[in-house]
């Protein structure tokens, strides 16, 4: 997941009374040349969920690869009374079998979630 995702950054949004009001976390994504990467996880969660799932689903087949920035927003009032963080996984939105396999080993067909991606836990440094 780390070849998919390299760079994750996790800030922590506060008011000018230093309450907490949002956690905005940015991806950097290496993918197919020729796609348009989209985020998803956004919004409100169950109370009962530990790692809010955000997932970058790309439709790209080039051959050459790139580096994409996806930005995802939590504000305060979304997050469940149980979420410490969240999980980022990547996604390939529709890619046949057959071609994401001449593509590279490294690309995430449908159906291939082995339930890992990089996990980053909300923190209040102060």
């Amino acid at each position: 997941m780390r070849k998919k995702v390299p760079y994750v950054n996790l800030e922590t949004v506060k008011d000018q009374n230093g309450n907490i009001e949002a956690f905005k976390i940015r991806t950097v994504s290496y993918l197919p040349k020729d796609s348009k990467p989209t985020g998803s996880g956004e919004g409100k969660v169950a109370d009962k969920i530990l790692y809010r799932p955000l997932t970058i689903n790309y439709s790209g087949t080039s051959t050459e690869f790139d580096y994409f920035d996806v930005d995802f927003t939590i504000t305060r009032e979304e997050v469940g009374l149980l979420e410490r963080g969240v999980n980022v996984r990547v996604k390939s939105n529709g890619l046949t079998e057959t071609r994401a396999m001449e593509m590279s080993s490294e690309v995430m067909k449908d159906g291939d979630d082995d339930g890992h991606g990089l996990v980053i836990e909300y923190e209040d440094p102060e």
